[in-house]
């Protein structure tokens, strides 16, 4: 699939399949992945598969504490305090599916990243690793696209629970997890944004 293509076709997916996936086409999501630039050739990322079932279950409910929201009023409780109301219709859609999402999706990958301590961090420059981390997963999603599948970036708010769980070690941090699959049903095509309100030549 062309480069171009491969980007329009990209989406949000929360809804899977049960067909397993080819092993050779996991290990070409995941190389592209590494395949990202990185903030001074430092590629302090690894990559969680986590399979089993019950495991799966243990470390999102009770260590990841991930929950579907189902209730109406609690949903609108949650958004009502979102300015944006695009971002307010994609807490309604992903609320209620939240936790089935990931256990119901083949394959969830969890990418973890090792960067300074938050506490510690004193300017943006310092955000470095973090940034590198998100190129390494938008390959990740890119590559996924290119391949006939599609995938979910849940970001946790709190992940202290899931490293400890899954042995993660200190002074590495949780970036993404990431259900995905074959599609249930493809999504629609994303809205057409507009570029030329946003570009600006010389200065703003």
């Amino acid at each position: 699939m062309e480069f171009y293509e491969t980007v329009a076709r990209r989406r949000t997916v929360r809804e899977f399949q049960p067909t397993p996936i080819a092993p050779e086409k996991i290990m070409r999501v995941l190389e592209a992945g590494l395949m990202a630039p990185s903030n001074g050739h430092l590629k302090y990322w690894e990559f969680v598969l986590l399979r089993d079932t019950e495991r799966r279950r243990e470390a999102l409910a009770n260590h990841l504490k991930a929950r579907d929201v189902k209730d109406k009023d609690e949903i609108e409780k949650i958004v009502e305090g979102k300015s944006n109301n695009a971002l307010k219709e994609v807490y309604r859609k992903s609320l209620p599916v939240q936790l089935t999402m990931m256990l119901k999706a083949p394959e969830l990958l969890i990418v973890c990243y090792k960067m300074t301590p938050l506490a510690e961090v004193k300017t943006l420059f310092q955000l470095n690793l973090l940034a590198s981390v998100w190129m390494c997963i938008e390959n990740i999603m890119l590559a996924l696209a290119s391949e006939g599948l599609y995938g979910c970036t849940y970001t946790p708010y709190e992940a202290e629970g899931l490293k400890t769980h899954l042995g993660i070690p200190s002074g590495y941090e949780v970036a993404a997890v990431i259900p995905f699959g074959y599609p249930a049903k493809m999504p629609d095509a994303n809205e057409q944004e507009t570029l030329a309100p946003r570009l600006h030549i010389n200065r703003w």
